[in-house]
């Protein structure tokens, strides 16, 4: 249709902007300012002139429809300079009405008027008065004949102010989309610019705040990298701290007799607590760094053509650095209310002190929107908190 004339699909070239040259006897070349060129090749120069002189048709008469053609970005121009156009075409329009019933009445009028003449000169009258009919018949044939043609004028004047106006509309219309698209671009630039200083500023303090992190030497899957430039993030991989603070000893460690369960626990408890002091290491204090690499789209969107949509591959960066059983395990972050809720006379202040520590959970959502990764079979997570908080958790993917 006219209304897609401006937008184009990808191996097509707009013969409107087109550049059409000549190479030699049977070549020719077609592009469009560099993005695409087609060399072609008839099979004789006569060929390859009938293909040149039809290409530029074409481009002319390409050129003439994007001229007049019907953009729907007309709606844009106010709805009282719309009203104003379409009563003066519409009064226009009645005058050219006017003028081609004219025309008719002209033309009837006229030829009543030579038949008129024709009677009188086959009268026999006198040989002056035949002279003066004579006459009369031309002049009137020619005042038919300049009355018609002006009548055609008008016409075509009509017309070219009917379409005239058209013309104006489109190329403003025209100019308001670059302006728009123009602007639209300067906005992306400055969100990129934005971009790129923010992914700057990352690099610069990564690696920095690093050894922060309780010990990023003792702490292999904390991240320091500051190398924005990898674009291929899928061989990223980071190993999992193999830190080990139970002793294996005490895995197998057993009382003499097992009567009393609750006597095992303590001395597992004691042995525990004198084992745990040899083998003390510094807690770290935050997660990991999400490693701030830039996201090509494409190259996301290319891995996902003719899959099913369970097997499409996310990219890891997508992710927290985290696995799910760490997030599960941080539901226990506000565990000392459930402890003042023990404590409590009241029931219904001890329903609160619950319904508090159920919406914790979600204390940490506001920052940390994307998603842990999923724990492997039998991948398993501890918790040490006895020293400070009397409790420990293990997690297992089962």
């Amino acid at each position: 249709s006219k209304a897609e004339m401006r937008h184009t699909c990808r191996g097509t070239i707009n013969l409107a902007t087109a550049n059409i040259t000549v190479e030699d006897s049977c070549n020719f070349i077609i592009s469009n300012g560099g993005a695409q060129t087609y060399h072609l090749k008839a099979s004789s120069e006569v060929e390859r002139q009938r293909w040149v002189t039809a290409l530029e048709l074409a481009k002319a008469k390409a050129v003439k429809m994007l001229e007049e053609s019907d953009d729907s970005g007309d709606e844009s121009v106010s709805q009282t300079d719309k009203t104003e156009l379409q009563s003066t075409l519409r009064t226009l329009s009645s005058k050219v009405e006017d003028l081609s019933t004219c025309n008719d009445l002209i033309a009837k009028h006229g030829t009543a008027l030579q038949r008129s003449l024709s009677e009188l000169e086959t009268l026999r009258l006198p040989a002056d008065s035949t002279e003066k009919i004579k006459q009369v018949n031309e002049r009137a044939t020619l005042f038919r004949i300049t009355s018609n043609a002006m009548i055609n004028a008008c016409r075509d004047f009509l017309l070219l102010a009917q379409t005239h106006s058209k013309k104006w509309q489109k190329s403003l219309q025209h100019e308001r989309d670059q302006r728009i698209r123009l602007e639209e671009t300067l906005e992306q630039l400055a969100k990129q610019h934005n971009h790129l200083e923010r992914a700057f500023r990352g690099a610069t303090v990564l690696p920095a705040s690093a050894p922060g992190t309780g010990g990023s030497a003792k702490d292999p899957c904390c991240p320091a990298k500051g190398d924005l430039s990898d674009e291929d993030d899928d061989n990223e991989f980071f190993d999992a701290p193999e830190i080990i603070t139970v002793p294996e000893s005490m895995g197998h460690k057993r009382t003499g007799s097992n009567i009393s369960g609750t006597s095992s626990d303590i001395s597992l408890e004691e042995q525990y607590k004198h084992q745990v002091e040899d083998t003390k290491k510094e807690k770290r204090t935050r997660i990991p760094y999400k490693p701030n690499y830039s996201l090509n789209l494409w190259s996301i969107m290319k891995n996902c053509i003719g899959k099913e949509l369970s097997k499409i591959p996310m990219p890891v960066n997508f992710n927290e650095p985290l696995s799910m059983l760490q997030r599960l395990t941080e539901d226990l972050e506000y565990h000392e209310l459930l402890d003042r809720a023990a404590k409590c006379e009241s029931s219904l202040e001890q329903l609160c002190y619950v319904a508090a520590f159920t919406v914790s959970s979600y204390s940490t959502t506001v920052f940390r929107t994307s998603k842990p990764f999923n724990p492997l079979l039998g991948e398993t997570f501890e918790l040490d908190r006895l020293e400070e908080n009397g409790y420990r958790s293990l997690c297992e993917q089962v």
